[in-house]
């Protein structure tokens, strides 16, 4: 039989049946055999039945939550019983992914948890690639749960599992891509690794299709503008100064908290010199203002006596909308043709309809969601896709200035 790329539930059974891995090229992470094998080599271990299915649309099945009904539907054909199968295909305009387990399987729960207790600050799912996620989640699965934090970090560092640094659909183990103008945007491949964001064909279509109708859902909420960020990144740099000397009047920080305040405050005084209160100086604006939070947040976690937060993790803003402030929970956001975990606000988290911070860019000035651009701030996630946002920037800072 070959790859599967738009199966029938009873298609895909059928395969499942023969291989209990089914992940085809386009999804192989440019190393589709090595993907094939490391999740060969974790179903094997458990003693129920284990299942992955990769596949960019099952017939008849798309909706918002198809990644579910689909293993449900799977269980019920593969025999029932205890079983976890891991579903990756399209969920109404994206493509989304989930590890469901029946029976008396252990449960998907496991994997929240672990997820909560490595990554506090969100981006658990930074520098995964789609294959590396389901493998992830199915080794945390297979051992109830205990998994040491090196070994959940080794997965978004290690091949074949990391998210690849330029990798499109259609290329494999380090071939090109294969001219089809229907590109994936593995968004926490490209995005999260710091290649660029490419945007193309279907999904220009639905970037287009999203903003139509976020303007027919009515008017957005007012938001900080431009001026009104700068007056507030400057007062959070001026109490971080005098935050800064009192915590070192009682005996300092450690290194690496020391590192990321200097870095974060000497990175976003830069950025304030070098912008004004223009249109396109929002989107760095943002990112002043995220830094000097950052920076405020180690030196108050000094100050309280707190400590540093679970494995050194940073600060990390609302995905949605930076200037929100602190991403305290998640909420998956659809950006290109994805649909992502990320970090959000109470309010973002909960709310029906989002409006992401829009910033403008280009020779015309057109404004679009923050996370449609190649920009550093795109592509590190304003922070909260790396654990110290200030090198990427100052990085771009001296490249000649962050891009707009």
């Amino acid at each position: 039989m070959g790859e599967l790329l738009d199966p029938t539930l009873d298609e895909l059974a059928t395969a499942l049946r023969e291989d209990p891995v089914q992940v085809p090229q386009m999804f192989g992470n440019g190393r589709t055999e090595e993907v094939r094998e490391g999740l060969h080599e974790i179903v094997e271990e458990a003693d129920f039945p284990v299942y992955v299915a990769m596949v960019p649309q099952v017939v008849d099945v798309t909706g918002e939550d198809a990644a579910r009904e689909v293993a449900t539907l799977l269980h019920q054909r593969l025999g029932g019983g205890d079983a976890v199968i891991a579903v990756h295909t399209r969920e109404g305009e994206y493509l989304g992914t989930e590890v469901v387990s029946f029976g008396d399987a252990p449960g998907e729960e496991l994997a929240g948890r672990a997820a909560s207790e490595n990554a506090p600050g969100g981006g658990a799912n930074y520098g995964l690639s789609e294959p590396g996620l389901i493998a992830r989640e199915l080794t945390v699965l297979l051992r109830d749960g205990e998994i040491e934090p090196s070994e959940w970090a080794s997965f978004a560092q290690q091949d074949p599992w990391r998210a690849p640094e330029d990798w499109h659909a259609g290329g494999d183990d380090g071939a090109g891509a294969d001219g089809s103008t229907w590109v994936l945007a593995l968004l926490f491949g490209a995005f999260a690794a710091g290649a660029a964001f490419v945007v193309s064909g279907v999904v220009a279509d639905r970037l287009a299709a999203a903003r139509r109708a976020a303007l027919e859902r009515g008017t957005a909420p007012e938001q900080p503008g431009p001026e009104d960020v700068r007056a507030e990144a400057e007062l959070e740099l001026e109490a971080l100064a005098t935050e800064l000397a009192g915590a070192l009047g009682e005996g300092g920080l450690g290194e690496q908290a020391r590192v990321r305040v200097d870095g974060s405050y000497d990175t976003a005084r830069t950025l304030l010199e070098r912008t004004g209160t223009g249109r396109d100086d929002l989107g760095d604006l943002v990112g002043a203002l995220v830094l000097a939070r950052v920076a405020r947040d180690e030196v108050a976690r000094h100050v309280s006596g707190r400590g540093p937060r679970p494995g050194g993790q940073p600060w990390r803003p609302c995905f949605v909308d930076p200037r929100h402030g602190e991403g305290t929970r998640t909420r998956r956001v659809p950006v290109a043709d994805r649909l992502l975990e990320v970090p959000a606000c109470a309010a973002c988290a909960d709310a029906e309809r989002l409006w992401p911070m829009e910033v403008a860019a280009g020779p015309l000035g057109r404004t679009r969601p923050w996370y449609e651009h190649d920009t550093v701030w795109s592509r590190a996630g304003y922070g909260a896709f790396v654990d110290d946002l200030w090198r990427p920037a100052a990085d771009a800072l001296r490249a000649g200035g962050v891009e707009r």
